[in-house]
This record gives structure tokens, C-alpha cells and sequence, in this order.
């Protein structure tokens, strides 16, 4: 597991406790502040498998991830000349 995504999944936890001690003490911030940590928790476990698939989409198969990372740079060059 990538650092991010344990990192994500903490914050996911830290963020459904904090909206249910909000709940419970009907603090309505206190919830949504929460829930705002839950969100932030599911985009950086995201982050963190996007980050672990291409990893190891570049271990399995180097020559493709070269051929891509050749063709993107190619196509952003004839971009950025126009």
C-alpha cells in the first residue's frame, strides 16, 4: 500500500467519527466538518491506487510505459507549438 492511501483511509476514519460525535451532540459544523474529512479521506486513498496502479503498471511492463510517456510528450510538443 502507498503512503496516500493510508493516509486516505485514516482521514475516511478520523472523518466518520468526527460526523458521528456531530450527530450525536447535534452540532450540525461539527457533522459537515466531518463529512468534509470523509471526502477528502476518499480522494486521497483515490490518489494513492491511482498512484499504486500505475506503479506497478510501469513494473509489468516498462517498454509500454515508455511508448506512452514518448507519445504524450510528442503530442503536448505539437501542442504548445501552435
Amino acid at each position: 500500500m502507498k503512503r496516500e492511501q493510508v493516509e486516505g483511509v485514516a482521514e475516511k476514519i478520523a472523518g466518520k467519527a468526527q460526523s458521528a460525535v456531530g450527530r450525536f451532540i447535534e452540532d450540525p459544523a461539527l457533522e459537515a466538518e466531518g463529512d468534509g474529512r470523509q471526502a477528502a479521506g476518499q480522494l486521497t486513498k483515490s490518489y494513492g491506487d491511482a498512484l499504486n496502479n500505475v506503479s506497478t503498471f510501469v513494473r509489468e511492463k516498462p517498454i509500454t510505459a515508455l511508448a506512452i510517456g514518448a507519445a504524450i510528450t510528442l503530442v503536448v510538443s505539437r501542442l504548445l507549438r501552435r
